[in-house]
């Protein structure tokens, strides 16, 4: 009878030390430092900042990592698409859009329009800064040739095909 309550107590011993060993180990690990990756800002990513327009279209991209797309058939009518620049690799810069806003009538067709969370990507011209802009809508993939506001003549636009 004795023997069966010291070996009772020596397994209780057994467990308690075992669940402290646990809770230790498991407490290393939540208390260990992790490696965190740096997530850059959008600012840190701006490739071009500016403002291109072609027949209908505008974008101005800021230094703050945000820009606007907008499409536009009227004065008062047009859908302007908020970006945010996101990392990626290569040369184009690529956004993502964190709003879409129609203005009066819009300027882009419900079948033409990217949704929040989407993805733009904006390539740039080397010899003159064109900019090459492309969204997806649904299975739809849409671009637009635009250039910079400043810095081109009329014949220069009219080679380029961006003329207002």
């Amino acid at each position: 009878m004795k023997s069966q309550r010291v070996g009772r107590r020596v397994g209780r011993v057994v467990a308690a030390a075992s669940l402290v060993v646990s809770m230790a180990g498991a407490s290393a690990l939540v208390a260990a430092p992790t490696l965190a990756v740096p997530v850059p800002s959008p600012a840190e990513v701006v490739r071009e900042t500016g403002s291109w327009f072609s027949h209908g279209y505008t974008l101005d991209l800021r230094a703050d990592g945000t820009g606007m797309f907008a499409a536009w058939v009227g004065a008062f009518d047009g859908t302007r698409v908020q970006l945010s620049l996101i990392p990626a690799p290569g040369s184009a810069t690529v956004a993502e859009v964190t709003a879409v806003e129609t203005v009066g009538l819009g300027g882009l067709g419900p079948d033409e329009q990217p949704g929040v969370g989407g993805l733009v990507t904006i390539g740039f011209g080397d010899a003159v800064r064109t900019a090459h802009v492309e969204w997806s809508s649904g299975p739809r993939r849409l671009a637009a040739d635009l250039c910079p506001t400043e810095g081109l003549d009329a014949a220069q636009m009219a080679v380029l095909r961006c003329g207002a």
